[in-house]
């Protein structure tokens, strides 16, 4: 005949208390040791700048006696502290300079293939926009800064062609 061994809850009980109180000693004597350390990085000057949208004078009409204007914006992202220049080429235009671009037209006629326009710093157009990266002019602060470019076409150019598309492409040089 087998017999059948029963197991008290309090004995069962004694014996967890009794092997959680060893451990519980054996945590006690442990020895603890530490050590630091260094974590360094060296932050590099560093920038982006976003790519402008098409500046879209739309429809010019050389007689209205208003000057053509429209705006295109852009941000500069550099590390803190970094100082940098932004410069605008003349542009692809035959004979263009940074105060007179010129917009041309592979569909014009010789001679009237090109209408000059001019791009600026602020929104009074006093201070052409040119492709001059000497000197500072900026200092980042690590936040995206926004710049608008402005842009005007003079009155009164009449050797355009009429009906026909003009365009130029401008280089924006971000130096730092």
């Amino acid at each position: 005949m087998q017999r059948k061994l029963s197991r008290s809850p309090r004995i069962v009980g004694a014996g967890a208390l009794a092997l959680l109180a060893v451990l519980a000693v054996q945590s006690a004597q442990a020895a603890v040791a530490t050590a630091t350390f260094q974590v360094t990085a060296t932050v590099l000057k560093a920038c982006l700048v976003s790519t402008p949208a098409t500046l879209a004078f739309g429809s010019y009409t050389p007689s209205t006696g208003t000057v053509a204007t429209g705006t295109t914006a852009f941000n500069v992202t550099c590390t803190f502290g970094t100082t940098y220049s932004v410069g605008l080429s003349p542009g692809a235009g035959s004979g263009a300079t940074v105060t007179t671009r010129k917009m041309t037209s592979p569909t014009a006629p010789a001679g009237n293939e090109t209408l000059s326009y001019a791009l600026f710093k602020e929104s009074a157009m006093t201070t052409n926009w040119d492709d001059s990266t000497a000197g500072t002019g900026y200092t980042a602060t690590g936040l995206p800064q926004p710049y608008t470019i402005y842009g005007a076409i003079p009155i009164g150019q009449y050797t355009a062609s009429p009906q026909v598309d003009y365009a130029d492409t401008i280089t924006l040089t971000l130096t730092y």
